[in-house]
């Protein structure tokens, strides 16, 4: 257990032993347990993006409580609100970049208000439910309704690529803003990350546009989360938008994965 899940282990007991203790000031303590920095040594670099870089070896990242087998679809907006967000990934084998044809990539993120399809919306800023539906071993939860806006499966191209038309994801208890992604084929996993974004991008929304201003700056980093220190390899997980005032947010990554059979071989 890393030294970070020992303040919040010992955290949750002194809160959930004191009965005088309400809730905002139970929340208040765990708030201040969670945004301990502990990843001083993590690296988080940018994605290689789709203008000639060269690609690398995409790092794994944790799948998180909240995945869902996601319907085929391009656009997975439904009727969320947000700074739209035109996301272009490529997927391509290491070593050597050529592209893959015929796999699936799975996304899913929460949408402006940190809420997640398919569970409680009054999770994503309250961290003692949020502690209390996943444990903070941040188990699977079956889902618990049947929403799955913000989540999309699309099939590579012969040039390995595809795209996803969706809103910039929001923030949640006790995570930054993050974009989930699987990379499957022939009934076979090759990959589950983790895109992350920088928090002045992301606090140029967060501070001015509806809905998302309703919660402010996020208070989680590379710096204090967890999740991203279970892997020791965070290089190539950093999304750059190129930012539009009146156009959505525009985002490409290259994605390498190992180990690639084609059909049959």
């Amino acid at each position: 257990m890393n030294s970070r899940r020992q303040v919040l282990l010992g955290t949750l007991g002194v809160v959930a032993g004191g009965g005088f203790v309400g809730w905002s000031k139970r929340n208040s303590i765990l708030g201040w347990a969670a945004r301990l920095n502990r990843n001083a040594a993590l690296q988080l670099t940018p994605a290689p993006t789709l203008d000639g870089q060269a690609a690398v070896l995409t790092p794994q990242q944790v799948e998180g409580p909240f995945f869902v087998s996601a319907p085929h679809r391009r656009n997975v907006k439904e009727d969320r609100r947000g700074k739209d967000l035109r996301l272009r990934m490529q997927v391509v084998r290491i070593p050597g970049g050529a592209p893959v044809e015929g796999g699936i990539v799975e996304m899913w993120h929460c949408d402006a208000d940190g809420a997640y399809s398919g569970y409680p919306a009054e999770v994503a800023h309250d961290l003692w439910k949020t502690l209390a539906l996943i444990g903070l071993q941040a188990k699977h939860v079956d889902p618990m309704n049947e929403e799955r806006f913000l989540r999309g499966a699309q099939i590579t191209d012969a040039n390995g690529m595809v795209e996803f038309e969706t809103i910039f994801p929001g923030w949640y208890e006790p995570r930054p803003p993050h974009v989930h992604f699987k990379v499957i084929a022939h009934d076979r996993l090759y990959l589950t990350s983790q895109f992350y974004f920088e928090p002045s991008f992301c606090n140029r929304i967060y501070l001015h546009q509806s809905p998302y201003s309703s919660h402010g700056a996020c208070p989680y980093t590379a710096e204090n989360d967890t999740a991203i220190k279970q892997y020791q390899d965070a290089k190539g997980l950093l999304l750059e938008p190129v930012w539009s005032d009146t156009a959505p947010l525009l985002a490409s990554a290259r994605i390498g994965i190992t180990g690639w059979r084609n059909p049959g071989g």
